[in-house]
């Protein structure tokens, strides 16, 4: 670009050259026939001054050239361009430090379009291509566009926290500090900090101290209580030292799974904000899963039958491991309140799962529906894949469906805790589905079972048959 502006430069001085040129010819033309004219001088000598007067100019035009011309306009072309050149690396650096922070960043005009997002920012508020959209649309969180606002009117800082509502609960700090602001066109920057790990980690430190207090206290009281009959009356007492023992270990080992479940649901719910990015198989999962469940049916005589209702891809993004434990606690319920011996089937498949009502008897349901998940995500209800597990047992009444997956809530406290049951496994179900952005389903018809489904969005969506020639 500057050579073509040096080669306009120097044609336009050698137009000017030329048209001088003219005029000095001509006016020197007119001066040597007016002197001619008037016959005081001899015509030869006004036509020799003439021609040497025009081999005078062409010699100084030729080495004249235009490029003399061009060059004080060009060396300030030239130092507009750098600089020009250095304010556009800088505006490349800065936006490539955006591009690379991993914490969200928007730049806002003051009218609250946002001017640039880093894919930070597009993946905190889950949508692409969010330049050029309002804040208050993109974000949804009117602390933040008011507090942008308030910065740009008056060009002081501000720190808000906020909480978004959309999926899982997430609390954060926005960082909001005005642009520019010599040239006063109060553009704003807000940088947001994730608070929910640091919230997660307080609150699960307090619910696992109030939760491990309130449970632990009866199979404690009870371990000291046999202790002291032990080294008191029954310290002699051979079958009633055997008896206790067993008792002792079996609340020994009630602690223990508490603990472990406690545990489990901790880490899952202080990664329940985090979503998963690896690529898994649904089918091949609740396969494993079953086929880990062989010693216990053997030993019990439960039956967990299983079905696929179609052929294709059931890949999803998940941690296999968190969805290898949802599946496992749903079948070991399925197996402990199915009935004796306990009949379970398993069920992997796209779309809506079945219902128990579907031959036509009523049934209660609590919890996320296929529509209901389906619009949640984005996406149509064929694109979504669902686990089904399903017991033939009594059923449960309709007070207690949205109750279940309540930490420690249990339908039947005794029967629960002889089974070894410790009120956790449906709520860490919950957050691993939560943590998928999926949806659990739970239905129940008395006296014909109970059907517990997760929802999640498959990887690819359903294949189209070909149309017909």
């Amino acid at each position: 670009m500057q050579d073509d502006l040096a080669t306009l430069i120097r044609k336009t001085a050698d137009q000017v050259r030329a048209r001088d040129f003219a005029w000095a010819v001509g006016i020197s033309a007119g001066i040597a026939l007016i002197m001619v004219a008037s016959r005081e001088v001899v015509w030869w000598l006004p036509a020799a001054g003439f021609v040497a007067f025009l081999g005078a100019l062409a010699v100084r035009y030729r080495f004249s050239s235009g490029r003399v011309w061009a060059e004080p306009v060009q060396r300030v072309v030239e130092a507009e361009f750098t600089a020009q050149e250095a304010e556009l690396s800088s505006l490349r650096l800065a936006r490539g430090v955006a591009q690379a922070l991993p914490e969200p960043l928007f730049i806002v005009t003051a009218d609250g379009v946002i001017e640039l997002a880093n894919p930070a920012a597009e993946e905190f508020i889950g949508a692409s291509a969010v330049e050029g959209r309002h804040l208050a649309v993109a974000l949804r969180a009117p602390t933040v566009f008011d507090a942008a606002e308030d910065v740009a009117r008056t060009k002081k800082a501000q720190s808000v926290e906020f909480a978004t509502t959309s999926g899982v609960e997430r609390t954060c700090r926005a960082f909001i500090a005005p642009l520019e602001e010599a040239s006063g066109d109060g553009r704003v920057l807000i940088f947001i900090h994730d608070l929910t790990t640091e919230r997660r980690l307080e609150q699960m430190r307090a619910d696992f101290i109030a939760s491990a207090s309130h449970e632990l206290r009866t199979p404690l009281a009870s371990l000291i209580g046999f202790i002291e009959t032990l080294r008191g009356p029954a310290k002699t007492d051979e079958e009633a030292r055997e008896r206790f023992l067993d008792i002792m270990q079996g609340q020994a080992e009630r602690m223990q799974r508490l603990v472990a479940d406690l545990m489990s649901l901790s880490r899952i719910e202080l990664n329940e904000h985090v979503p998963p990015s690896k690529t898994v198989d649904l089918n091949e999962i609740a396969r494993d899963c079953i086929e880990s469940f062989g010693p216990i049916l053997e030993q019990l005589g439960a039956i967990v039958d299983f079905e696929c209702d179609e052929s294709g891809s059931f890949e999803m993004l998940g941690e296999r491991d968190e969805i290898f434990q949802a599946i496992q606690n749903l079948i070991d319920n399925a197996i402990k309140y199915g009935g004796e011996p306990a009949l379970v089937k398993v069920r992997v498949g796209r779309g809506a799962a079945p219902s128990l009502a579907g031959d036509g008897e009523i049934s209660q349901r609590a919890g996320d529906s296929a529509g209901q998940v389906a619009a949640r995500r984005m996406t149509d209800v064929d694109d979504l894949l669902y686990v089904q597990i399903r017991d033939f047992g009594p059923g449960i009444e309709r007070p207690d469906l949205p109750r279940l997956t309540e930490r420690f809530y249990r339908v039947n406290v005794e029967r629960s805790r002889k089974r070894g049951g410790t009120g956790l496994g449906l709520a860490i179900v919950k957050h691993i589905v939560n943590r998928h952005k999926g949806g659990l389903q739970i239905e129940s018809r008395l006296a014909a079972g109970t059907a517990f489904t997760c929802y999640f969005k498959a990887l690819k969506p359903r294949a189209t048959e070909p149309a017909a020639a």
